[in-house]
């Protein structure tokens, strides 16, 4: 995978939001083309577009899930469920706030500078987390 601020830059310039962003990451080293799944994961953006949770924690939260494989009819894995929650306490120690609002107070010129950074702290993170797992986050 080409360096992942590049991947990441590539993304924001074809106008992906931050939640989708990580969903797109994923696929992408995956080797997956889900243009729906990337669509649905734009809800999540920018808080839900309230700048409440943010949509680059909610999107890697989904984006971890999706390692965890569910058949139809199985009930829920709950294996997702620490690594997620892994995930969260790190991102609110890591910068100190859960929601858009108190991470970029709305302000394009901080989303412009804070958000590709943070994007490619999470995924790296998201990375880390598979694999401490035991999981191979090319599969």
């Amino acid at each position: 995978m080409p360096v992942l601020s590049d991947k990441i830059s590539e993304a924001l310039q074809n106008g992906y939001h931050c939640s989708q962003v990580m969903m797109w990451l994923s696929l992408e080293l995956r080797d997956i083309h889900d243009p729906m799944v990337i669509r649905a994961m734009g809800g999540l953006a920018m808080g839900m577009f309230s700048a409440k949770t943010c949509g680059t924690l909610t999107g890697a939260a989904c984006t971890l899930s999706s390692y965890f494989p569910r058949n139809e009819g199985e009930s829920e894995p709950e294996t997702y469920r620490a690594p997620v929650n892994e995930f969260v306490s790190w991102f609110k120690d890591q910068f100190g706030a859960l929601d858009c609002l108190d991470l970029v107070e709305n302000d394009q010129g901080q989303i412009q500078r804070f958000c590709p950074i943070m994007m490619e702290k999470c995924f790296a993170k998201i990375v880390e987390i598979l694999e401490a797992h035991g999981i191979d986050p090319t599969r």
